[in-house]
């Protein structure tokens, strides 16, 4: 790897080599280390901002060496994709393999998918405002935004084709943009909630936003 980094620190290929080693398998002491640099640079990003922060910055915070950055990333660039992948892994984890569960009746699921999705997003508020700031100076940031909300649309659509199949949704609705415009929703109102500064009653808009899915869709619960 070639380059000086903002600090005049330049990574040789040990570094490469050690973030290669670290990602095939990681070891309990790497990560930790890891981890602490993750820790640290979500509370630097949230204080000085993305532009103004630096690896020095980080490794400070964390409490660490220059040098105990670059096995583990890149540049801050690279460090900032991996702190944002948390907010992608915590929806796959808590929003997307719940919705793919079969058993329950269908609206209760929804009602619970829908709560634990406002809960990821006041959970990483601060994840949030730092993509949305550095989305308006980094395209890729942007297109990455764009993949992932595609990405619910077409689980979305899935899951109303699906209920559509079992004679539990209205069969003519089109499937993609109703599913466009339900996570539109959901998502919008969640960040003017809790990334924006927003106030209501987080109890009464799950039940709202549930409501509103319901009707959409035209869906039946399969107690009927």
């Amino acid at each position: 790897m070639s380059g000086r980094t903002r600090g005049g620190f330049e990574p040789t290929g040990i570094s490469a080599d050690r973030r290669a080693t670290f990602e095939a398998s990681p070891g309990p002491k790497a990560a930790r280390t890891r981890a602490r640099l993750l820790e640290a640079a979500r509370v630097v990003f949230a204080r000085h901002g993305y532009i103004d922060t630096t690896v020095e910055l980080v490794v400070a915070e964390a409490g660490l060496a220059r040098g105990s950055f670059y096995p583990y990333f890149e540049s801050k660039a690279e460090l900032f994709r991996h702190l944002a992948a948390v907010i992608d892994a915590d929806i796959d984890q808590e929003v997307v393999k719940f919705d793919r569960r079969h058993d329950g009746d269908i609206i209760d699921n929804l009602k619970l998918s829908n709560r634990n999705y406002l809960s990821v997003v006041r959970r990483h508020a601060d994840l949030y405002r730092l993509v949305e700031q550095v989305a308006a100076h980094d395209p890729d940031v942007g297109k990455a935004r764009l993949r992932s909300r595609q990405s619910h649309i077409a689980r979305v659509a899935r899951s109303i084709r699906r209920w559509q199949a079992n004679d539990l949704a209205d069969p003519d609705i089109d499937p993609t943009i109703t599913a466009a415009v339900l996570v539109a929703m959901i998502s919008g109102f969640a960040q003017w909630q809790f990334v924006a500064g927003d106030t209501y009653n987080e109890n009464e808009a799950v039940e709202t936003l549930t409501g509103i899915w319901v009707r959409a869709c035209g869906l039946r619960s399969e107690r009927r």
